[in-house]
């Protein structure tokens, strides 16, 4: 059997062993259940915060409602500073991702032979550079952005039904992250009050957030550049779909493609294949979870708005104390609670049909099948069999 071969192979068994370890940390985050101030704090903000990009996105006749949802959620951190540097990376990435998406799109969407190779050069430069800057969440969106506005393009035909769509896109994630500043500040404005008031003294500032660019500058190139590629090769395999088979839930494909490749900072070419794999089982845990969950609850809810915001107020906090928590199961909270806010939050109202839920989750799988696939046909390189050793 070949280098390749052998390295491809190790991938299955790691897999299964991260698996079963993300599982027994999610049993002991749920036995252990320890509420405390600052993880009750956190998952009110993060509802709260849900519960207002909603408000607004369904008061304003938004598109997707739950792309403003997911902002309100993804922008929200535990410390303020943290959150409104994030809010800021979100905001910039989309719209230079809709820029970029608008003005290439019509040109590029309606030539296959041209569109796929298009989509794959962008996600290949989007998380080569999300694990080398300190922008990374801003470049992360940006390229999100870039490839949902270029698959849209494919069916508009046209820059002004493109431009449309991604004005709707950056209005939706310009609401969901304003929703999070919004929210963020009133409780850290009355947090600061409450503390001078209590203590007599002015209180400290939260320390400012970590940056990744002192660490990520260290990361290997070579990592990047294997990164890079799986990237570029699962969103080709995403695209083609998209381009000759109607893929249903592409969005959320590509949104997995990229984000998983997320890693962290400071990764040499001996450690790089376990957080991957880690990020993957734990997404596919929590938003399976969620799935089955979520979509068991809907018929119970009977789309009445009140009984849905229950159900999804639920959801997010369990989501969050878990993403909160100690015992190494954090990514599943967070994931579950996206997952579960694409059950719930529908397009335009409330709703008991599981089915615009059931395409995005099918979505996020296809995205990991698609990453698997490219991971396996770039098991061959020299940095992947050195990284294969990886217990």
């Amino acid at each position: 059997m070949d280098h390749a071969s052998k390295s491809a192979l190790t991938l299955f068994p790691l897999l299964a062993r991260t698996s079963r370890t993300a599982v027994a940390a999610l049993m002991r985050e749920l036995r252990a259940w320890r509420p405390s101030r600052e993880r009750a704090t956190f998952g009110i903000e993060a509802l709260l915060s849900v519960a207002l990009a909603v408000a607004v996105a369904h008061a304003l006749h938004l598109t997707h409602t739950w792309w403003a949802a997911l902002s309100g959620f993804a922008v929200m951190q535990t410390a303020f500073a943290a959150s409104m540097q994030r809010a800021a990376y979100r905001i910039v990435g989309t719209i230079v991702g809709a820029a970029l998406g608008t003005l290439a799109g019509p040109w590029i969407g309606t030539v296959p032979w041209l569109f796929v190779p298009a989509m794959a050069v962008i996600a290949a430069v989007t998380v080569y550079n999300v694990n080398a800057s300190r922008w990374a969440y801003a470049w992360m969106l940006g390229g999100i952005t870039a490839l949902l506005v270029m698959c849209e393009a494919r069916t508009a035909l046209a820059i002004q039904p493109t431009a449309d769509f991604a004005t709707m896109r950056v209005a939706e994630v310009v609401i969901g992250t304003l929703a999070c500043v919004v929210v963020a500040t009133v409780f850290h404005w009355g947090e600061t009050t409450y503390g001078k008031r209590k203590s007599g003294a002015v209180a400290l500032p939260d320390p400012p957030p970590q940056s990744s660019a002192e660490s990520a500058a260290i990361t290997s190139p070579a990592v990047r550049r294997l990164l890079g590629m799986q990237a570029a090769l699962a969103v080709a395999l995403i695209a083609a779909c998209v381009q000759f088979l109607r893929l249903p839930g592409y969005e959320q494909a590509m949104v997995t493609a990229i984000a998983v490749l997320m890693l962290p900072a400071g990764l040499q070419p001996d450690t790089v294949r376990k957080p991957m794999v880690e990020k993957m089982a734990h997404r596919v845990i929590g938003c399976l979870l969620a799935g089955i969950v979520g979509v068991a609850m809907l018929p119970l809810m009977r789309g009445h708005p009140a009984l849905c915001l229950v159900a999804l107020a639920l959801g997010v906090w369990v989501g969050c104390h878990v993403q909160t928590g100690k015992e190494g199961a954090s990514y599943v909270g967070r994931q579950f609670t996206i997952a579960f806010l694409m059950v719930f939050v529908q397009d335009h109202q409330w709703s008991a049909d599981p089915m615009p839920a059931l395409l995005r989750l099918v979505g996020i799988f296809a995205g990991m099948t698609a990453l698997l696939v490219a991971v396996f046909a770039t098991a061959g390189t020299r940095l992947s069999r050195n990284s294969a050793s990886v217990p």
